[in-house]
């Protein structure tokens, strides 16, 4: 249907508000989409397809002592190493194609604790590195280059900290394709959550979901004339469940979210697992 950005609505849930603490994560982060229905502009059914849409990611992330106005500063790159994707009109439900996708990194990420309050900002972008062929409808990567600004915050209630809302926008800015006279609109991804922390806080289950939206149309001479002025849009909801071990230096995360309100994209199911290594850095010694 329409062009697509990199960032996967859904991509993160509960706390997603909150910056980690300072040390060194690295993340295997596998998304599965279960893709059921490609809807039309108006949200009508136009074909039922039975797609499985698999990117398998890996992240690595260091969190920082160092102060940036205020914030605790770190950085963070994710790999993906397989990442299938629909990038044209035509639909085949044959089709396969796989391999590395576009890489991301982030040289600004910080974030503040104020009270019961966290807060984020990060920017980062993707580089076109995955294989993109302009007149081919499947592609791991997307063929373009993109600025991505995120900020959220996560709030703990009451004095125990036991219940905890979050949310977090992640806006896409875009540059044009490369071989194609087309320039994929600026979009936003808010997503949010609610969940209560369990086990010694080592726990934490609730529910999240997403609304996305593409600000303005595609842009450029090589925008289909049938599809010129399209805004697509997706929301997904679901239940999420979060468990972290100091002692093994383990965190591990799943979460289930079904698309509904879907205009002018795939619909489906969302599946996001991810086992992260946690290595704290010890804090400083207090004079």
């Amino acid at each position: 249907m329409r062009t697509t950005g990199h960032y996967i609505g859904g991509a993160t849930g509960l706390e997603n508000g909150t910056t980690a603490p300072p040390g060194f994560y690295g993340t295997f982060l596998p998304v599965v989409e279960r893709v059921d229905a490609l809807k039309g502009p108006g949200g009508a059914t136009i074909a039922k397809p039975d797609i499985n849409v698999v990117a398998n990611m890996a992240g690595y992330s260091v969190s920082t002592q160092k102060k940036i106005l205020g914030a605790d500063y770190g950085l963070s790159v994710i790999i993906p190493i397989v990442n299938t994707r629909f990038t044209a009109n035509l639909f085949n439900a044959s089709a396969e194609s796989g391999g590395v996708s576009d890489l991301y990194f982030a040289p600004v990420v910080l974030g503040w604790e104020k009270g019961n309050a966290n807060y984020l900002v990060n920017y980062g972008f993707y580089a076109p590195s995955g294989d993109f062929n302009p007149s081919s409808p499947l592609n791991p990567g997307l063929g373009f280059w993109e600025h991505q600004i995120q900020a959220g915050m996560t709030y703990s209630i009451g004095k125990p900290k036991l219940w905890n809302t979050s949310f977090l926008t992640t806006w896409e800015i875009n540059q044009s394709k490369i071989g194609l006279a087309v320039t994929p609109g600026p979009m936003l991804t808010g997503e949010y959550s609610f969940g209560r922390r369990f086990d010694k806080y080592q726990m934490n289950a609730g529910v999240a979901g997403y609304g996305y939206r593409k600000l303005s149309p595609d842009s450029g001479g090589g925008v289909n004339p049938l599809l010129a002025g399209i805004i697509d849009r997706a929301f997904g909801i679901g239940p999420e469940w979060k468990y972290t071990n100091l002692k093994w230096r383990l965190g591990f995360d799943f979460r289930f979210e079904q698309n509904f309100g879907v205009q002018a994209k795939t619909s489906g199911k969302i599946f996001v697992m991810s086992i992260t290594y946690l290595n704290l850095t010890p804090p400083p010694p207090k004079k």
